[in-house]
């Protein structure tokens, strides 16, 4: 619980760190909401969607930093397939 509550409250922090354990949990949770209230309430459904993705990009930056990676790394969310990939790398490098 503590780490959805850390991720909702640092949705515009790209500086930092997130465990494993801080990222997966709001990781499955925002695909979650992303896909169910993206598809079903429409234009506000959109907006929602795309506050989770930032928020998720910037979830993503913080698990880099914390494997020791540059941030710059989460710019493969705009190749499509390359965020899922760096998604799922994430999930099991671990922490420096």
């Amino acid at each position: 619980m503590n780490e959805l509550i850390s991720f909702f409250t640092n949705i515009l922090n790209f500086s930092g760190k997130t465990n494993q354990k801080g990222f997966i949990i709001p990781l499955v949770v925002c695909w979650i909401v992303g896909f169910v209230v993206g598809g079903a309430l429409g234009t506000v459904g959109q907006i929602i969607a795309i506050i989770v993705f930032i928020a998720t990009i910037s979830l993503t930056v913080r698990r880099l930093h914390d494997s020791g990676h540059t941030g710059w790394w989460a710019l493969l969310y705009l190749t499509g397939i390359g965020g899922l990939i760096l998604q799922i790398v994430l999930c099991f490098l671990p922490s420096k």
